[in-house]
């Protein structure tokens, strides 16, 4: 088979199986949600996958806007998670995401049965209220003040519209968890209502995930209803065949929004394990201390940042980070449908930093500080959301393997300090990919090949002369480099 035949950009109908679906980070978790996952994975029958995504997605909704990080001034970033779970049927995703869900579930309720008390109360206030006004107008005194009508506390919502969300988020600066059992649906209606499907309901969804202001008018209303800070974390999930249809074809940036957990299948048969009540109410317990950080507000009862700091020690890991995952979306042979999903995962860097740092103290009780640790379990976490966003975007795009091949060479003479020298037969043995060519001599002319042509990618290949028991011999060595495009300031360095 020519080189031609063999690296060939393959559209795929279904999950690429390139590589294997990644182990979930558990122990990169809060400890209590950590825990939560272990039992409760077991006791489901499911992949750990779904609850961690769930449970990060859920402690972010319960910080909201309460507490951003900011790493420099001008680049802010809150805790709003949009997660998707993706499983066939009966993979037990649904189970798997209330689990996690619970603690604001639970709250909620409680929340709604106080707000039918005030409402009762209001009603009796009300009756009193026209009592009083006319007793007023019969005597021509002023009407007293009307009572004020209860407002509903939410903190989990699951089928609205963004008209009937709006006035929530007006109502609850702090945000809201949504919950939707099917994105798809979710997605389905937006814009329902609007001439040709087309409104703006979906650039309100992406304005949200960065925490913009967005506005809506309202049917009743004198003029629009506006939120400066909306804060919505979002975790659903959907079945693989029809993920393409989250992206409704628009390349508009909400597939790139989302965290996906794509688990491989798991047929569990039946175990007597279950979740402890003691991972339960630890769990809960982290979501309502979450729940009660202050939140403060102007003058207008919007959201005022409330930065947490990063101690120099995590700075430094971050900065390492960040420049690591930029320099990756320059490696020779990176996919460029990739690039935009990177862009986003730089952002949820900072968002799983501040969720996994703002757990911690909380729970420690301790100084709200970012510490060298946080930033740690956040890596690790956003290096298996890449490895999903790789097998997700890879579905929807088609695998390059011949990108795929390059990609891994320039990262093979990466990790080696940028330059490794040596035989063909020496480099196949050495050089670890899914993609590699099977025999030495196929390799050796493909980088020499794709040298050629992929900028950061050099190869030589030279003739040897080195005198081996006793005999002067002569073999054919390579020499590769990867010279990554570091900038600085927007100036190429």
């Amino acid at each position: 088979m020519n080189d031609a035949a063999r690296y060939t950009v393959t559209p795929l109908r279904q999950f690429s199986v390139d590589t294997d679906a990644p182990t979930f980070p558990t122990d990169a978790l809060p400890k209590p949600a950590a825990r939560l996952v272990k039992e409760a994975a077991p006791a489901i029958g499911c992949p750990p996958d779904a609850i961690g995504l769930s449970a990060l997605t859920t402690l972010g909704s319960a910080i909201g806007n309460a507490r951003v990080l900011q790493p420099k001034k001008g680049w802010t970033e809150g805790a709003a998670i949009y997660g998707g779970v993706i499983a066939d049927s009966g993979e037990k995703k649904t189970a798997a995401i209330a689990v996690a869900v619970e603690p604001c579930q639970k709250l909620q309720n409680k929340l709604n049965k106080d707000y039918e008390e005030r409402l009762d109360e209001y009603a009796t206030e009300e009756r009193a209220y026209e009592v009083d006004r006319k007793d007023a107008a019969k005597n021509g005194l002023p009407a007293p003040p009307p009572p004020r009508r209860p407002v509903a506390e939410r903190t989990h919502v699951n089928d609205t519209t963004v008209e009937a969300l709006i006035p929530i988020l007006k109502e609850n600066p702090r945000g809201v968890l949504l919950e939707r059992d099917e994105l798809v649906g979710w997605v389905k209606a937006m814009d329902q209502y609007k001439a040709g499907g087309r409104g703006s309901e979906r650039q309100l969804w992406l304005s949200t995930w960065s925490n913009r202001p967005v506005s809506v008018d309202r049917k009743g209303q004198p003029g629009p209803v506006g939120v400066l800070r909306p804060f919505v974390s979002l975790i659903g999930s959907i079945q693989p065949t029809v993920l393409a249809e989250l992206g409704e074809g628009r390349e508009d940036g909400m597939l790139e929004r989302f965290l996906f957990s794509y688990p491989e299948p798991l047929n569990s048969l039946w175990t007597e394990a279950e979740v402890s009540e003691a991972a339960e109410v630890a769990y809960r317990d982290l979501y309502n201390r979450l729940r009660a950080l202050s939140m403060e507000t102007d003058e207008l009862g919007d959201p005022v940042e409330v930065p947490v700091a990063l101690s120099p020690g995590a700075k430094e890991v971050f900065v390492s980070a960040y420049n690591g995952h930029r320099l990756e979306m320059t490696t020779p042979g990176f996919p460029t449908h990739l690039r935009s999903p990177w862009s986003k995962l730089e952002a949820y860097l900072v968002r799983l930093t501040l969720i996994i740092a703002t757990c911690r103290f909380v729970e420690d009780g301790v100084a709200e500080r970012v510490e060298q640790e946080d930033v740690l379990r956040a890596v690790m976490l956003i290096e298996y959301f890449k490895a999903q966003a790789r097998r997700v975007f890879g579905a929807l795009h088609g695998i390059d393997t011949r990108s795929r091949l390059i990609e891994d060479v320039a990262r093979f003479v990466t990790d080696r300090g940028g330059v490794w020298s040596g035989t063909a037969t020496e480099l196949h043995k050495e050089f670890v990919s899914v993609f590699k060519p099977e025999r030495p001599a196929e390799l050796s002319k493909f980088i020499q090949a794709a040298a050629e042509e992929e900028p950061g990618l050099l190869c030589e290949s030279n003739m040897e002369r080195l005198k081996e028991d006793g005999e002067w011999k002569s073999r054919r060595v390579l020499t590769l480099y990867v010279t990554l495009e570091k900038r600085r300031n927007g100036v190429t360095a």
